[in-house]
């Protein structure tokens, strides 16, 4: 699997009434797209760069350098993400030796955007050295982030967030044409991440039959070429997993054909014991639309940068 990547709702033009103009209807005129995430790339790149400036910035912390620290979160959050922050750092800042807290975005998307707010979902790298001793570990966290001027302020953070309820997109001509593809992307990622992700020990060739059906190109090579290993290994570990609903998804990129779903995904696991556990995946989904839908040609699981 790869290891890594570089990477609400207000714009809605009032419809115009259908009238009769010498028999004839005259057409509903166009109106922009409610969520403009991908619609302009430019534009939604240059929302998902502000947003890692800021979350890098006020999300990294020394203990030896305390103003730094301050103005940055002044400058990039307002004053809820500034509390909410605090309270993330709590044991950070708490502690009675030097403390180095760096923080690395790894890849994010677009949730939703409109010309003036923003909901991005980020999976960001964390390494903390104290005491000579250094620990790493990444997050997943969606944040709301409000257009200032020139700039991008975070106003709310959430940490291992949920799905996020978005209107489904008019059908239409050009830029309302991209959104709908886009989110029917993120539609086919979340149906295609919840068969991918559920296991059932008591039907090890249904549960592979349907990895299969949702797969394609390289994906699907891999899996019908180990097919009859991890048919075995499904129904001798006996661990019964499946997708929450809450899991959340955005497009990360939509070019022709093909695109790239980020997924932070909570699954829910049962293992041969019956022990249930809850556990959280950041994934990313590589599509391919076919005739007959979207498929998965490659899943892979985000990890921590080097």
């Amino acid at each position: 699997m790869k290891r890594h990547w570089a990477g609400l709702a207000v714009l809605l033009a009032l419809a115009g009434c259908t009238t009769t103009v010498s028999g004839a209807a005259r057409p509903e005129p166009e109106s922009p797209p409610a969520n403009l995430a991908l619609v302009n790339p430019a534009q939604t790149a240059s929302v998902l760069g502000a947003v890692k400036t800021a979350v890098e910035a006020v999300f990294s912390y020394d203990s030896t350098a305390l103003p730094a620290h301050e103005k940055a979160t002044n400058e990039h959050l307002a004053p809820a993400a500034r509390e909410e922050v605090a309270k993330l750092l709590t044991t950070v800042r708490n502690s009675p030796e030097p403390v180095k807290l760096v923080t690395r975005v790894i890849v994010s998307a677009a949730v939703e955007q409109t010309p003036d707010k923003a909901q991005v979902l980020t999976v960001v790298d964390q390494s903390s050295t104290r005491a000579a001793a250094t620990s790493k570990g990444i997050a997943s966290v969606l944040l709301s982030t409000t257009r200032e001027g020139d700039r991008w302020r975070i106003g709310e953070i959430k940490v291992n967030p949920s799905r996020v309820q978005l209107p489904p997109e008019k059908p239409g001509a050009g830029d309302r044409a991209i959104a709908v593809t886009r989110d029917s992307a993120r539609d086919g990622g979340l149906r295609i991440a919840e068969t991918l992700l559920n296991v059932n020990p008591a039907d090890p060739e249904g549960t592979y039959a349907r990895y299969e059906s949702v797969s394609t190109g390289p994906l699907l090579t891999q899996f019908q070429q180990g097919k009859a290993a991890q048919v075995n290994q499904i129904r001798s570990a006996g661990t019964k997993s499946s997708m929450d609903p809450k899991s959340i998804a955005a497009v990360m990129e939509l070019v022709d054909d093909k695109a790239s779903v980020l997924l932070y995904a909570t699954t829910n696991v049962v293992d041969a014991q019956g022990k249930a556990q809850e556990k959280n995946l950041p994934i990313v989904l590589r599509l391919q639309r076919l005739p007959e839908g979207w498929k998965a040609a490659n899943i892979e699981l985000v990890q921590a940068l080097p």
